[in-house]
């Protein structure tokens, strides 16, 4: 599978966007990036680390007041989309070129 032309913001904002409550926690963002994006599967776990570095430092996602427990009793935080991390999604994915965007749909196991 190709690797997707989106930074990981965009695929961020992909799995909150996606996701009913519109926050998840970090385990969850893997799970979307693994399961739409198979490139991620078998990529090296350091994207992980950009993940998370992301969610801490861009102004574009916050943590929620929220936990979830999850195995083992962990509480882990939920993160979502803050209004400028929507307000810049939309303007990155408009901007989008269509190739990249064909290249997405190629990079992803369900477009």
């Amino acid at each position: 599978w190709p690797r997707p032309p989106l930074n990981y913001c965009i695929l961020i904002t992909l799995a909150l966007c996606n996701s009913a409550s519109g926050s998840l926690t970090v385990q969850q963002i893997y799970q979307f990036t693994r399961q739409h994006f198979p490139f991620f599967q078998t990529a090296p776990e350091g994207w992980k680390n950009t993940i998370r570095h992301n969610l801490c430092f861009s102004s574009c996602f916050e943590k929620t007041t929220g936990f979830v427990c999850s195995e083992g009793n962990r509480k882990s935080c939920l993160w979502k989309l803050t209004p400028e991390g929507r307000r810049k999604f939309q303007e990155e994915a408009q901007a989008l070129p269509k190739e990249a965007l064909d290249l997405v749909r190629r990079s992803m196991s369900e477009p």
